[in-house]
């Protein structure tokens, strides 16, 4: 099948940045990651992009496609194309080192800063741990983040609060929350209002561009409620009275439904 490949390019050395497109005439099997394989070996040898598992477990591979993040080893480029063609751009929020490649520093430095890695209790006594299946249920989906930072990408949180931790930073933290084994749990709800855990504005875009299902949104939303059940007070929120206090409505309650 014949189409184009709209990809954008950056010279690091000249700092340049500019569209390339490359018509194709390939299997209409071929994943985006394939094609772009292809265009590297077959047109453009220059072309530089992160790839290498190529099964959906490292997360090297994300990038923008047509306007969202997604990983691209996981998509059939042809379901992709829009109007004959598919757009391929670095992803957001991160310093692009040259055409797909970008820097990832950022999201590694916040795993740190958010100590998400387990601090354990001491073992009781002459015994070990016991997690119950319940227990286990309560963070095991969140385990299965490959960060890949796809959800990183495309928050508008983090475009717009530059503390803020980002959707997979969250689900990072919320892991080891419920996980009974670790032993600094207050500690890691605290962190939450570190990174402005209350920016986040629910439109769920990190739902839609996790590669692996997770639903970071929902674990923010669970996050908060610990929060705020710590003590935790949302910087948003206003104080009001009851609505229309003070005003005239003819007779109608507004506050009576």
């Amino acid at each position: 099948m014949q189409y184009q490949v709209k990809i954008k390019r950056y010279n690091p050395t000249t700092k340049e940045k500019y569209f390339q497109t490359y018509d194709v005439e390939l299997d209409e099997k071929l994943t985006i990651l394939e094609v772009l394989e292809y265009i590297k070996e077959q047109i453009d040898p220059t072309l530089t992009y992160r790839a290498f598992c190529k099964s959906a477990i490292c997360g090297s591979c994300a990038m923008m496609v047509n306007g969202l993040s997604k990983l691209t080893c996981k998509l059939n480029a042809v379901d992709n194309l829009i109007n004959g063609v598919l757009t391929i751009e670095p992803l957001k929020q991160f310093d692009v080192i040259k055409d797909l490649v970008v820097k990832q520093d950022k999201g590694f430095n916040l795993l740190k800063k958010a100590q998400t890695f387990m601090i354990p209790k001491t073992p009781p006594k002459n015994s070990e741990f016991l997690i119950s299946p319940k227990e286990e249920a309560s963070y095991d989906k969140q385990t299965e983040c490959i960060l890949c930072m796809a959800c990183y990408s495309d928050c508008p949180a983090v475009e717009s609060d530059k503390e803020y931790f980002g959707p997979f930073i969250f689900s990072k933290i919320l892991r080891f929350v419920n996980d009974s084994r670790d032993s600094i749990t207050n500690k890691r709800i605290d962190k939450t209002m570190e990174g402005n855990i209350f920016s986040c504005v629910e439109c769920q875009a990190c739902i839609i561009a996790c590669p692996k299902g997770l639903a970071p949104q929902f674990d923010i939303k669970n996050l908060q409620t610990k929060a705020q059940a710590q003590g935790h007070q949302n910087p948003n929120q206003m104080e009001f009275g009851n609505f229309g206090d003070g005003f005239d409505f003819g007779g109608f309650n507004p506050n009576g439904f």
